[in-house]
């Protein structure tokens, strides 16, 4: 008798291939779902420190180029806000420039559910606490959800900038903060150790 060949596969080796088809698809996919998810973590974090960095390098810049009258005429403190040894949620400093006296604040402003941190200047007057409306200003970052808090705290000429924020990271919050320390040049509390 002649033996007829096997063409094709039989049920059993169709299921048991198709079977581990599929558990080799669902471990690419798995595979290829966790890089997005970790891509997406990465992304918002580039976007938050690219804003905060923008955010304190302005910043920085502008606190330390804040200056006295150039006649040595003022010997008063140019930072008003926070007071020394204290911490708040506003910087408001004064500079003399272009000939007259300038207050510059930041603060974070609320715009819906997302934060800004602006930057405002205004006509110095004797007292800040009833600040006429600001003559400029402008956003130093975007629109964010993931932005939650700003503080500034002073001991006597220096500013510790501490910017939080919130990174959702494979569906957990986590909290990051970028610190910053500024010193002015023009503050009669400069502490020499």
């Amino acid at each position: 008798m002649n033996k007829r060949l096997k063409s094709g596969f039989t049920l059993v080796e169709l299921v048991v291939s198709l079977a581990i088809m599929l558990i080799i698809f669902a471990g690419v996919f798995s595979v290829i779902g966790s890089f997005y998810r970790v891509k997406k973590a990465y992304d918002q974090e580039a976007v938050l420190q690219q804003n905060f960095r923008f955010a304190l390098d302005t910043l920085s810049n502008e606190f330390r180029r804040a200056n006295k009258k150039t006649d040595g005429t003022d010997d008063g403190d140019i930072i008003l806000k926070p007071q020394n040894n204290t911490m708040d949620e506003e910087l408001i400093f004064k500079s003399f420039i272009d000939e007259e006296w300038k207050v510059i604040k930041y603060h974070i402003v609320q715009v819906g559910d997302r934060y800004v941190l602006y930057r405002s200047i205004y006509d110095y007057a004797e007292t800040y606490e009833g600040l006429s409306e600001a003559k400029s200003s402008q956003p130093l970052t975007e629109e964010m959800s993931q932005l939650v808090k700003i503080y500034f705290a002073r001991e006597g000429g220096k500013i510790a900038v501490i910017i939080v924020g919130k990174l959702d990271y494979l569906g957990k919050e986590n909290l990051i903060s970028y610190t910053t320390l500024i010193f002015s040049r023009n503050s009669p509390y400069q502490v020499i150790k």
